[in-house]
């Protein structure tokens, strides 16, 4: 899924009929979109991990001529508060796709300059092209190091048992690599060796608002998402 015409119709399909609660995840729904392995902890985060050369910067928030010149299937981004913000343009000047919008949780489509998160608005700092340098490198941004996760999703249960009981097993290690890839440490971890990665998963789940003494199916695929 690497181009925007299947961005945009995931995004719509997701809107429609939901895979899970979006809440507070508008950079991981908006990689998601176009199969992209994380590339920030935040949207805040992942805008400053994009090469230079890969963004197309605004200089004034309430500049009409840029909003009408993002192109559909650009990922836009505000450095508001802690986390900041990413959402996804459907029609140039017009329309975008956002989490928590307009519903807690879920995808809509909404006005591109979102007004009504007027801080969002005037933190506007540009936009990605998604698909448009998502194409080199294995499918990975250029200048980016690449993730430790390996892109499968290890059951519920083999995780929790890591959590809970502190077993060396390959969900744990998939754990850690995917904690790692969110910003959350820099370790190297070893498959069968690696126990339950505490400091790094207490972070991540006070970053994401959730309880670190616990490891539920929702933190599951919400880490994994």
């Amino acid at each position: 899924m690497k181009n925007v015409e299947k961005a945009l119709a995931w995004m719509k399909s997701e809107s429609k009929n939901p895979s899970k609660s979006w809440k507070c995840l508008c950079q991981s729904s908006c990689r998601t979109a176009y199969g992209m392995p994380a590339f920030g902890s935040s949207a805040k985060q992942a805008w400053a991990n994009v090469p230079n050369k890969y963004k197309t910067k605004i200089t004034n928030y309430q500049d009409n001529e840029w909003w009408a010149s993002v192109p559909s299937g650009a990922i836009l981004y505000s450095t508001a508060g802690t986390y900041g913000h990413a959402w996804m343009c459907q029609d140039p000047g017009e329309s975008a796709w956002s989490v928590d919008y307009k519903r807690s949780g879920k995808i809509d489509e909404v006005p591109i300059k979102i007004k009504g998160w007027s801080s969002y608005y005037k933190a506007t700092v540009g936009y990605i092209e998604g698909a448009h340098v998502y194409t080199d490198n294995d499918g990975y941004f250029k200048g980016l190091t690449k993730t430790k996760w390996d892109q499968t999703t290890p059951p519920y249960e083999n995780a929790l048992k890591a959590f809970q009981e502190g077993a060396a097993n390959k969900a744990c290690y998939r754990a850690s690599c995917k904690l790692i890839d969110e910003g959350m440490g820099d370790w190297n971890p070893v498959p069968y060796e690696q126990k339950w990665p505490t400091k790094a998963w207490t972070k991540w789940a006070e970053t994401h608002g959730t309880d670190p003494a616990h490891y539920t199916e929702a933190d599951h695929a919400a880490l994994f998402a």
